[in-house]
């Protein structure tokens, strides 16, 4: 199960992405590389490799809530796409205001 994942994870963050995985996954770009690689949040399994980090399934919820939980845990976000949707500055504020502290 562990090879599968990092073998999933390794093809999405060298850009090996489908349509289905942009329009399923999410991914995020912190505004700084966080303590953790790894991190499983709502059944979706997140992998950073410097500041990028993907989730190729991820459960339907507001993108915001999505965002603040993955903040919460990993640090301020630059940018956030959910399920093919990119955040405005506007929520990304939003998501922000719920960061782990660097």
């Amino acid at each position: 199960m562990r090879i599968v994942l990092g073998v999933v994870a390794v093809a999405a963050l060298m850009g090996a992405t489908s349509v289905q995985a942009a329009s399923d996954g999410a991914t995020v770009t912190l505004k700084a590389a966080p303590a953790k690689t790894r991190l499983i949040q709502d059944g979706a399994a997140w992998v950073c490799k410097d500041t990028l980090c993907v989730a190729g399934n991820v459960k339907s919820q507001p993108p915001v809530r999505a965002c603040k939980r993955v903040a919460g845990e990993l640090g301020e976000v630059a940018a956030f796409t959910f399920k093919g949707q990119e955040l405005s500055a506007e929520a990304l504020a939003e998501c922000n205001a719920s960061a782990k502290a660097a």
